[in-house]
């Protein structure tokens, strides 16, 4: 292979996390998708009404999923493009929708006026965070967009339920890693986790980015080696990368020609969150409220503090809005020496 100065160069199942290894293996992911979706759209509307009413009578797990999966695919924004992270992400919230309804005897084709907010009530008491109590009630919404789309019921119980409001500031959740703490990482990395650590903190990927990298997506040729990346609603954009991950990822690259088309060993976010936490553990830097995503905060940070510019954040971070860059500002003055320090 050249040098990196000369060289040239996407979610789980149902019942994983494993991410496609090819473009090939997308486009089978995708087409068997469509089939399963295909499937409700032939259906007439009495047959179509039978099945989603005796799926949500039985609460049957696996109707009511196939039914719910066919309405995002067929009517949601992503269309045939809807993420794997996505897909997860309803089917775990359904799951946990249903084992409430079976707790509380609700009958989903009947829900009283007041079960979606105790629905939301119930998350909180069992503790999950803010974030993801919205997640699991936009997942219940699309079931019963889903059944109301079947012609089964016209109940909306979520239509105006939310979570409660956080009282944990954002800048507290999953701080950055500090310039420090991310070069002590490395240090203490093999070739394969200086890779993950640096596609988060120089190239500010999510963690799902990081596990679906492909290498047709690496490009080490020119003055300026860069990523393309595919990232929420499956847009792609170039992320350019800093000298350290161009010659990391050559090297990595060089060493693993068996791995065909992904970058990684493993496609699996769970593999990408082990590697990094096995680092933080070695090293003794906390990871728990941190996790993968703090990479990509401080990628984030460690841009605004060297350009004071929240449009070169918003770019290399890809957000589609600025306000989701201003975090990054608070992030930078709070790991700024105070100074009264001085005085």
């Amino acid at each position: 292979m050249k040098t990196p100065e000369e060289h040239s160069g996407e979610q789980p199942t149902q019942s994983g996390n494993a991410q496609p290894s090819t473009s090939l293996e997308m486009m089978v992911y995708r087409l068997d998708l469509q089939a399963r979706a295909q499937a409700w759209a032939d259906m007439d509307v009495p047959e179509m009404r039978r099945r989603a009413t005796e799926a949500a009578r039985d609460m049957d797990v696996e109707s009511l999923w196939s039914l719910t999966e066919a309405h995002l695919l067929l009517n949601g924004l992503s269309g045939a493009k809807v993420s794997r992270h996505t897909i997860r992400a309803y089917r775990k919230g359904l799951e946990t929708f249903l084992e409430y309804a079976r707790m509380v005897g609700l009958q989903l084709l009947r829900p009283r006026p007041n079960h979606g907010v105790a629905y939301a009530r119930w998350l909180e008491a069992k503790g999950y965070n803010t974030s993801t109590v919205r997640v699991r009630l936009a997942a219940s919404r699309k079931l019963f967009a889903a059944l109301r789309w079947a012609g089964a019921t016209d109940a909306t119980p979520f239509a105006d339920v939310r979570p409660a409001p956080d009282p944990v500031p954002r800048t507290e959740k999953r701080k950055p890693y500090s310039d420090v703490e991310v070069e002590e990482l490395v240090r203490a990395s093999d070739l394969e986790e200086k890779v993950i650590l640096l596609l988060g903190a120089h190239a500010g990927l999510r963690v799902s980015e990081i596990a679906g990298l492909q290498r047709l997506d690496v490009h080490l040729d020119g003055e300026q080696p860069y990523l393309m990346v595919t990232g929420k609603r499956q847009k792609r954009q170039g992320v350019p990368l800093s000298r350290t991950l161009a010659k990391a990822l050559y090297a990595w690259l060089n060493a693993t020609p068996n791995l065909q088309g992904r970058v990684l060993s493993s496609g699996s976010v769970d593999y990408v969150q082990n590697r990094v936490k096995a680092v933080c553990e070695r090293t003794g830097i906390p990871y728990s409220r941190r996790q993968v995503h703090g990479l990509r905060h401080s990628a984030g940070t460690r841009i605004y503090s060297d350009t004071a510019d929240l449009l070169a954040v918003r770019d290399h971070l890809r957000h589609a809005d600025i306000t989701s860059s201003e975090i990054y500002v608070e992030y930078s003055r709070k790991m700024k020496t105070s100074p009264v320090k001085a005085w």
